[in-house]
Formats: C-alpha cells, structure tokens, sequence
C-alpha cells in the first residue's frame, strides 16, 4: 500500500498530536506545549533505515515525542481506533503524539534518526500489523 505524504502542520497532525512549535498566542521566548505529570521519563535516540512499515505500536497510557535529528523520516500515525487507517507525514518539525494514537518512522534516506521522549516505563504496549506494508509517494505538496 502506498500513502501520500503529508506536511506536519497544527491542523493535520492534530487527531494524533501537538506539534511542538510556538503558537501565536505563545510567549515569544519560553512555550510549554505539553505537560505530563507522570514521571519518570527518558530520551533516546532511534535509528531506522527501513523503507516500509509492517507493524504499528500504540502506548495506551503515555505521550511520546519524536524529533527529527538526521535524514529524512516518514512519522505513519493512526487514530486509536483506527490502525488500519493510517496517514503518513513528513517529519520536519518535532511532535508529541497522544496517548494510544499508532505509530512507526521510516526512512527517506539511506538512514534517519530521531530523538524520542517517552515514559521511563512504557506499560501496554501493543503492536498491530498491517495487512500490507505501506510506503509513501511523493504528490505536490506545495
């Protein structure tokens, strides 16, 4: 299955998260886009060169972020009850997904990378495979 590939803007990623950008209404110098009261919590970075996704994994009960450090990713997210309907993003600018929202990156390039935060502790974690493993196309995307 091949997916278009989209643009991470406020308005299309948000049944999946919150980009992490300053808003208009925002302080100019210091904006606090999402908090979580749990904690422990970690960062790691997530190295990848797969050109197609399988499998999706969904985190019921934590937020993750993925932040694009190097390369070219592909962020496949799907709404929680939705896997099968999954939507394809571009990567350029660092998101925070919710809680239970499926999700996997691949790679454009020859090999990418992201810094990820996440739960120290990521209970429930589940994982649903694709019927066919999903690619991208490029479209216009001016």
């Amino acid at each position: 299955m091949k997916l278009p590939l989209k643009y991470v803007t406020a308005g299309e990623f948000a049944p999946y998260g919150r980009v992490l950008e300053f808003t208009p209404e925002a302080d100019p110098r210091f904006h606090v886009v999402i908090t979580e009261e749990r904690e422990p919590w970690r960062l790691a970075v997530f190295r990848y060169s797969n050109h197609e996704i399988d499998t999706l994994e969904s985190h019921p009960t934590t937020l993750e972020s993925f932040e694009p450090l190097s390369g070219v990713t592909v962020l496949l997210v799907a709404e929680p009850g939705s896997p099968d309907k999954p939507q394809a993003f571009l990567l350029d600018k660092p998101v925070c997904l919710y809680k239970g929202v499926w999700h996997q990156a691949m790679a454009l390039t020859a090999q990418a990378q992201c810094k990820i935060a996440e739960n120290l502790d990521v209970p429930g974690t589940r994982f649903h495979h694709l019927e066919r493993p999903v690619g991208v196309w490029m479209t216009d995307m001016g």
